[in-house]
């Protein structure tokens, strides 16, 4: 495992955790940090390998001077497969072990953690497995010796994570060794196969709009004509039963209304707004998977979902539903990149182990929405992707 680190002092709680499962699974451990450690806090009993270097060129930078010590100590030699991941990630507890055991046991030659669609397609760089052949083979190492440092970020997004995912799928001997583990057919077949999950799905949405705008569950109702169709019928059958119940009600208390006011209008009329309610209630009443007449419902709002899924970074845009599922990092950007909001933020905390989330609230609230907080040059440099 080669890990880029940004920590001082101290070494973060989540880090400590991920280095364990390592250590448990007879992991070699080199750590690459940017920033300086106690003497006394130095992790001696996690870390087989442990670097300090300058402040420069971001994780690319770590990873190339874990790379260089790799090769000039031989380690790629005997080095069945290698792990590339970094902490801008929080690393969580739950499924931890059986992520990284399945990072190192795959027979995928090249493996990411999740995709990104954003610009061109790629794996994301914070953490990728590879098989042995390929940290041996001459082009990965001369990709990572004729790096070039840079501290600006457009740079390193495109000599690193861009150029690197390029070169890993050249040396993928097929379309199949090239992948990520939480995939589009992996979310497809949970969609499908987990009622549970599915008929949730809009708990696990999240409702950050600036960057890679989702749509609420109502707007999907509302702007697409099959679930439009298939929630005014339930509409207007809840509002016939209402209106039954009132008129048994009144029968039997024979107070009967003049037949005027008790008029039911059967006649199916376009829904001018979409209730969050009615729509959870809907999700509550239809059971899609016992109904044959809702299969196209069902089919319907997973390619919305799926659709929905691939829109950039899904590991930024998915971060809810992802965790739930089993991937067990979250991006630490996701309020700085104003992808989620604190409702969001609140909802993936709930899902984390309790002795997690005071560091994890910590950790996602330090930098607020830069679209937002941000001023100035900074503002500037954030929106032209700089910071």
């Amino acid at each position: 495992m080669l890990l880029a680190l940004y920590e001082k002092s101290t070494l973060r709680n989540d880090t400590k955790e991920l280095l364990k499962v390592a250590k448990e699974q007879n992991i070699f451990v080199i750590a690459v940090n940017t920033l300086k450690l106690k003497a006394e806090e130095y992790p001696d009993s996690l870390v087989d390998v442990y670097i300090e270097r300058e402040n420069f060129g971001r994780d690319f930078g770590s990873y190339q001077a874990g790379m260089k010590y790799i090769y000039e100590n031989k380690i790629d030699t005997s080095c069945e497969r290698l792990l590339i991941i970094n902490d801008s990630v929080f690393f969580s507890l739950k499924n931890l072990s059986a992520f990284i055991y399945e990072l190192f046991n795959s027979k995928t030659e090249v493996l990411g953690a999740t995709e990104n669609s954003q610009h061109s397609h790629h794996l994301g760089s914070f953490c990728i497995s590879v098989n042995g052949d390929i940290v041996r083979n001459e082009r990965f190492k001369n990709y990572w010796y004729g790096y070039k440092l840079s501290n600006v970020r457009p740079l390193v997004i495109k000599r690193g994570e861009f150029a690197l995912s390029k070169l890993l799928k050249s040396l993928a001997s097929s379309e199949q060794n090239f992948k990520s583990i939480f995939n589009i057919s992996f979310m497809e077949d949970k969609l499908k196969n987990d009622a549970n999950f599915f008929n949730h799905f809009f708990y696990y949405r999240r409702e950050g709009e600036r960057a890679w705008y989702n749509q609420s569950i109502t707007s999907l109702f509302k702007n697409d004509e099959v679930l439009r169709s298939y929630y005014s019928r339930f509409v207007q059958n809840e509002n016939f039963k209402k209106y039954e119940f009132k008129l048994n009600f009144l029968e039997k208390n024979k107070a009967l209304l003049p037949s005027s006011n008790l008029s039911y209008d059967l006649e199916e009329k376009e829904l001018k707004n979409v209730d969050y309610l009615e729509v959870i209630k809907f999700f509550e009443v239809e059971n899609i998977e016992k109904n044959p007449d809702l299969h196209i419902l069902k089919q319907r709002l997973i390619y919305l979902y799926l659709d929905e899924f691939t829109l950039g970074s899904q590991i930024h845009i998915n971060c809810l539903a992802l965790h739930h599922v089993g991937l067990p990092i979250i991006k630490l950007d996701l309020i700085f990149r104003c992808v989620c909001n604190l409702n969001d933020i609140i909802k993936l905390r709930d899902q984390l182990d309790e002795s997690q989330r005071d560091d994890f609230m910590t950790l996602m609230t330090s930098r607020l929405c830069g679209d937002r907080f941000l001023v100035g040059l900074d503002r500037l440099a954030y929106q032209h992707g700089i910071l």
